[in-house]
């Protein structure tokens, strides 16, 4: 609730504080006392615009300040807004809002001392106060406010919850499987096997480039290493004399100079048939590589083919032999990670498709209940709005279906009136009287109290074009009201003001050079002659009238 408010040279005002009282305040004086003024005050702390041509005394900064104390779910909102910001001031229900209009036209606003941003005030501005009169903004007019009393007048909260949770789910599946493409891994996989099928096809082996070099080298000089042995086996063997036919001969001379000189003889004899053991041995050596000599040009081009395979699969992989043999192996735990996300992707799609008919259940099922609901509180608001002079009214709760589920489900509502019989149903904002919009949200302030939030409600010109027991039924309206809700209430009419948990007159001062507004608080005598005045002026019977006005109300609260 308000506590206080303080304002400081704005309109016709000098110096004003005004101490709020709990439950229905009302505001009375003469027309033109100034009575709006300070609802247009009260409204800078919401965040409405101002103007320079507002200041009163255009050399010095005006001001507005509320004391605040809150609590329940208002309160939790408007901590949570002051957290967001990061305004560590406002640890506690009790704080002190100001706005300050400078010279230059350019405004500044705190909390608990705390300059903040405008669009921070506008938001905990329209948590705390909703004014409803000619041309303000009221918070029933926006949709997703009426969509949030319909669900808290059913009790439906969770249900709708569980909307959330379940969209929140899909959602977050959704988001998850942004991070895999099907088709880019299905693309990926089959580039993946193409390799592998290559280098499969390849049949590669570790050193046989070295092999093939080795083997291409023989083969390319084939036909004169056979030249070679021929002529080594020649000299060897096949020659006439060849060399170990030469050593016979050389044996046998030998073997007489032995005869003649054994000394010499047998020393030579020995080196000669070591000569010959080898040279046999090389005979041997030679004749069977020449037997597993093969001149085969066939294999010639296998191996030249061979090689240029090779020699273009590093070039198209930028990798060595042993390096492709390698990303073989890498290749084939890519294959198998791919192969896991592509089972991954398949259960997302299996759980997304879970989770999406869960949501269009649960959005079902709340849609339903929130139809049921809304033809409750149609009944509830019509049998109030009765009350207050609408009785061929209309009043409707319009149902249209989102193209997409959101957070609050499949539901987009508007709150729809018709102030007589004939004309169609308009969305609330469209009511062109003033008077009959802050009846109407009289009537859905007063269904709706119970789930209702906001704590302050400014109620300018519902009295407009009203009297005698309709009168009467909105006063019992507004007394019914301020037991959830702090109201402030501008009246001309008696029968409200004698209502009023505390009455409050707005009185005109005028010298030869200025003019300024006060507020007063008015009770017993005071009040007594106020409401005589508003009957139409102070005598006997108006006194009598006006007390018996304040007994009925004191009965009534």
């Amino acid at each position: 609730m308000l506590l206080k408010l303080r304002i400081e040279n704005l309109a016709l005002i000098d110096e004003l504080e005004w101490s709020v009282a709990p439950g229905l305040n009302v505001l009375t004086g003469e027309t033109g006392a100034g009575k709006s003024i300070i609802i247009d005050c009260l409204k800078l702390l919401t965040g409405e615009k101002s103007l320079l041509s507002f200041l009163k005394n255009k050399e010095k900064t005006g001001l507005v300040e509320g004391e605040f104390q809150l609590s329940g779910e208002c309160w939790e909102r408007v901590s949570s807004l002051c957290q967001e910001r990061g305004i560590e001031e406002v640890d506690n229900p009790f704080f002190v809002l100001r706005r300050e209009i400078r010279p230059t036209g350019s405004t500044r606003q705190f909390i608990n001392g705390a300059l903040i941003p405008l669009s921070l005030l506008k938001e905990i501005g329209e948590n705390l106060i909703d004014v409803l009169g000619p041309h303000d903004h009221q918070s029933l007019f926006d949709k997703k406010i009426q969509l949030k009393l319909l669900d808290s007048f059913g009790g439906l909260e969770q249900h709708v919850l569980r909307v959330k949770n379940a969209y929140e789910n899909y959602q977050k599946l959704l988001k998850k499987k942004e991070s895999f493409s099907l088709e880019e891994l299905l693309k990926k996989k089959q580039d993946l096997n193409r390799k592998l099928f290559e280098i499969n096809a390849a049949n590669l082996v570790c050193g046989e480039e070295n092999e093939i070099d080795n083997k291409l080298n023989l083969a390319r000089a084939g036909w004169k290493l056979c030249d070679c042995i021929t002529q080594l086996r020649s000299i060897l063997s096949q020659n006439n004399p060849s060399i170990l036919s030469s050593l016979s001969t050389l044996h046998k001379l030998l073997c007489t100079v032995e005869k003649i000189d054994p000394q010499f003889g047998s020393q030579a004899i020995s080196l000669e048939q070591s000569a010959n053991r080898d040279l046999l041995e090389l005979d041997r050596l030679v004749e069977d590589y020449f037997s597993r000599i093969e001149i085969d040009p066939d294999e010639l081009e296998k191996l030249e083919q061979r090689k240029n395979f090779l020699q273009n699969l590093k070039r198209k992989f930028a990798l060595s032999i042993e390096e492709i043999i390698q990303l073989k192996n890498q290749i084939i735990d890519e294959i198998a990670q791919a192969e896991k996300e592509e089972k991954l992707i398949q259960s997302l799609n299996q759980e997304e498709n879970l989770a999406k008919e869960n949501l269009l259940k649960e959005a079902s099922l709340l849609s339903m209940m929130r139809k049921k609901t809304a033809q409750t509180l149609t009944s509830s608001i019509q049998k109030v709005l009765k009350s207050l002079g609408f009785a061929q009214s209309d009043f409707s709760i319009s149902f249209e279906k989102k193209d997409k589920i959101s957070p609050s489900g499949q539901d987009d509502i508007e709150f729809l009136f018709s102030p007589n019989p004939g004309m169609p149903l308009k969305p609330l904002k469209e009511i062109a009287s003033s008077g009959e919009a802050a009846r109407v949200m009289l009537a859905l302030k007063t269904v709706l109290a119970t789930v209702d939030p906001i704590p302050i409600l400014v109620f300018d010109e519902i009295d407009a074009n009203i009297g005698g027991e309709i009168a009467w039924n909105v006063s019992a309206l507004l007394r019914e009201l301020s037991a959830r809700h702090q109201i402030l209430c501008i009246t001309h009419l008696p029968s409200m003001a004698a209502g009023g948990n505390a009455h409050f007159k707005v009185l005109k001062e005028q010298d030869e050079k200025s003019t300024r507004v006060l507020l007063k608080e008015i009770v017993a005598e005071d009040r007594l002659r106020e409401i005589a005045r508003m009957l139409g002026g102070v005598n006997e019977e108006s006194v009598r009238l006006a007390q018996r006005l304040l007994l009925s109300a004191t009965k009534e609260n």
